[in-house]
């Protein structure tokens, strides 16, 4: 046939198959050979089998086509050029859909490049396994900080740690955690972060390694630093007048210009006067002490008792033993909790000796204060950590004091320790919890504590 339409084609075996119908229909009447309805019937058959195939094999250049779009293999094109103009729009359709997919393949090569790129150029350290545990992903910094070219699954973590395997197992979404690994003379502090995510219907664990070991050594070099100064300064504050009132007591009682020490007669103005320096010198002695008591409760926290307990209750607790005190003081004090179901995992007794210096700490701040005001406030954040806050109206804290009221023994007040925020902290850390401080200069002072 000279037609290359497909349409055409279809019909002419179409009327071909019906005139084959009406002959074999009227040879059958009108006619007494067997052999010519016999001959027509094969005819007729022959003819649906031709047009069965014919469509078929359509449906088999489509079902072609569809397959190269799916396997994303458009380098053999299927050629409708031959059945017409339905088959060429819908073969200049396929060239526009191969550029697009060829166009979105080098996009997401350069795409997967860059990604690649990016994870192995950034400088923290960064593994992916999956539910089976084993390693999708381990970028340049990973293989350097574990000095280890690849590991391959989960369980060789296991060369670089035995804990290790079960901890990064066991690690939930956004879960952080803190390691110390030796690796060879090295000491490595890690603090490991981990994120769960689906890709093509498999779950995966992407876990964050840094090593904060430079850090925490500059942090505690910092740290005693800043605890030997403070602890020169009242050491010193101590140790001066005491050193001047003990030599003027020495050269008020012996005469040291004789060649052997003599004690001499006093007068009753020199005794007084020695009285009062030998109280100067009890008065800082016990100072001192003292001092070196409160450094003791510092250094020895007791270990807490964690449960879960409802803040409301603790509040209110905390309200009822500062009544009296606030009272006195002419202190308002509100509560603000807005979920009475609020529960956190602590140690309750720990929590209310940390509530109750902030609040004595803001009763001294709002001594001078027109209209004292003290909020004791309990809330979610956006992460859904409980939070409890103990805010003033006082004068506030300087700027340049902010970074060192949690330092111990630190402190703006005359006969203060400056022990009271520090073992505040302490037992906040203890209990896997912060604390922390907002404040401006005659704008008040926020103090909150964050509970994991």
């Amino acid at each position: 046939m000279g037609l290359d339409n497909f349409r055409a084609r279809v019909m002419v075996r179409a009327l071909l198959l019906v005139a084959l119908s009406l002959a074999l229909a009227w040879s059958w009447e009108n006619t007494t050979w067997s052999a010519t309805p016999l001959v027509l019937a094969t005819l007729i058959v022959l003819c649906v089998v031709d047009l069965i195939r014919y469509v078929e094999q359509t449906a088999r250049d489509l079902t072609r086509f569809l397959r190269f779009v799916g396997s994303n293999d458009f380098s053999t094109p299927p050629d409708f050029s031959r059945k017409g103009r339905v088959f060429r729009e819908l073969q200049d359709a396929y060239k526009v859909l191969a550029d697009v997919f060829r166009r979105l393949n080098r996009q997401k090569a350069a795409n997967h490049q860059y990604l690649e790129a990016v994870v192995e150029h950034v400088g923290v350290a960064l593994v992916c396994f999956d539910d089976e545990g084993t390693v999708a992903m381990m970028n340049e910094p990973a293989r350097a900080l574990f000095a280890i070219p690849h590991l391959n699954s989960l369980q060789t973590f296991g060369r670089i740690d035995a804990r290790l395997p079960d901890l990064l197992r066991g690690m939930g979404d956004a879960e952080r955690s803190l390691f110390s690994v030796k690796r060879d003379d090295d000491s490595l502090q890690l603090v490991l972060y981990a994120t769960r995510f689906e890709l093509l219907e498999k779950r995966y664990k992407l876990v964050s390694f840094q090593n904060i070991r430079e850090e925490l050594d500059q942090r505690e070099i910092d740290s005693w630093q800043k605890l030997i100064r403070v602890l020169t300064h009242e050491i010193m504050n101590s140790v001066t007048p005491i050193t001047s009132l003990s030599r003027l007591i020495r050269e008020t009682m012996i005469d040291e210009t004789s060649p052997t020490p003599v004690f001499r007669a006093l007068t009753s103005q020199e005794q007084g006067d020695m009285l009062r320096s030998l109280t100067a010198i009890h008065t800082r002695s016990r100072g001192l002490l003292d001092f070196v008591e409160a450094y003791r409760s510092f250094a020895k926290l007791p270990t807490p008792t964690f449960a879960d307990f409802t803040v409301l209750p603790l509040l209110e607790r905390v309200h009822t033993l500062m009544a009296r005190e606030l009272e006195d003081r002419k202190i308002a004090l509100t509560l603000e909790c807005d979920d009475a179901t609020l529960t956190v995992r602590a140690d309750a007794g720990q929590a209310e000796q940390v509530l109750i210096n902030l609040l004595r700490n803001a009763v001294e701040a709002l001594a001078e204060t027109p209209a004292p005001a003290i909020a004791l406030r309990a809330a979610k954040d956006e992460q859904g950590k409980v939070l409890v806050q103990v805010a003033d109206n006082g004068p506030g804290i300087a700027a340049g004091h902010l970074d060192d009221i949690f330092v111990p023994f630190f402190t703006t007040k005359r006969n203060g320790t400056g022990v009271g925020l520090s073992v505040s902290r302490q037992i906040m850390q203890a209990n896997n919890g912060l604390i922390s401080v907002r404040s401006a200069p005659g704008e008040g002072s926020v103090f909150t504590l964050k509970f994991s």
